[in-house]
């Protein structure tokens, strides 16, 4: 089953996190990980428009400055044939029942950073992509 994530929301229950870029970026690349070792697709959907510098991955969206991440993330499954198939990630109570009433299931954010902090394996990186990410970080090449 897919998720798609109401990143802002996330970060927003996250103690010690803020909706900064860079918190942003790191919460990509984060679940861009999480969702190589669970074998599943995890979009993450951001408000706003997409910071310049280095990218956010393949599955990161941005609203744009017409929409807000609640509406990005509503086109998003009405585009989806099997609705039931996804997973949507937000504490936002407005945004989960219209989910819901679209079919998609609705996992809170703290039920779903939990399941983060079991899952997450080691800290170190333990691909080259990760390992890539850490030296462009670090400024080295």
């Amino acid at each position: 089953m897919p998720y798609l994530v109401d990143g802002d929301n996330l970060l927003g229950t996250w103690r010690g996190r803020e909706r900064s870029t860079a918190e942003r970026r790191d919460l990509a690349f984060e679940l861009g990980r999480q969702a190589r070792r669970w074998g599943r697709r995890l979009l993450t959907v951001f408000d706003g428009r997409e910071p310049g510098g280095a990218g956010f991955g393949a599955d990161v969206r941005f609203a744009g400055p017409e929409r807000s991440a609640d509406e990005l993330i509503l086109s998003v499954l009405r585009e989806q044939q099997d609705v039931r198939g996804w997973i949507v990630v937000t504490s936002d109570r407005s945004l989960g029942d219209r989910c819901r009433h679209l079919g998609a299931r609705v996992e809170r954010c703290d039920v779903f950073r939990k399941r983060l902090r079991e899952e997450s394996g080691p800290e170190k990186p333990q691909t080259e992509p990760d390992v890539d990410l850490w030296l462009e970080r670090l400024g080295r090449d």
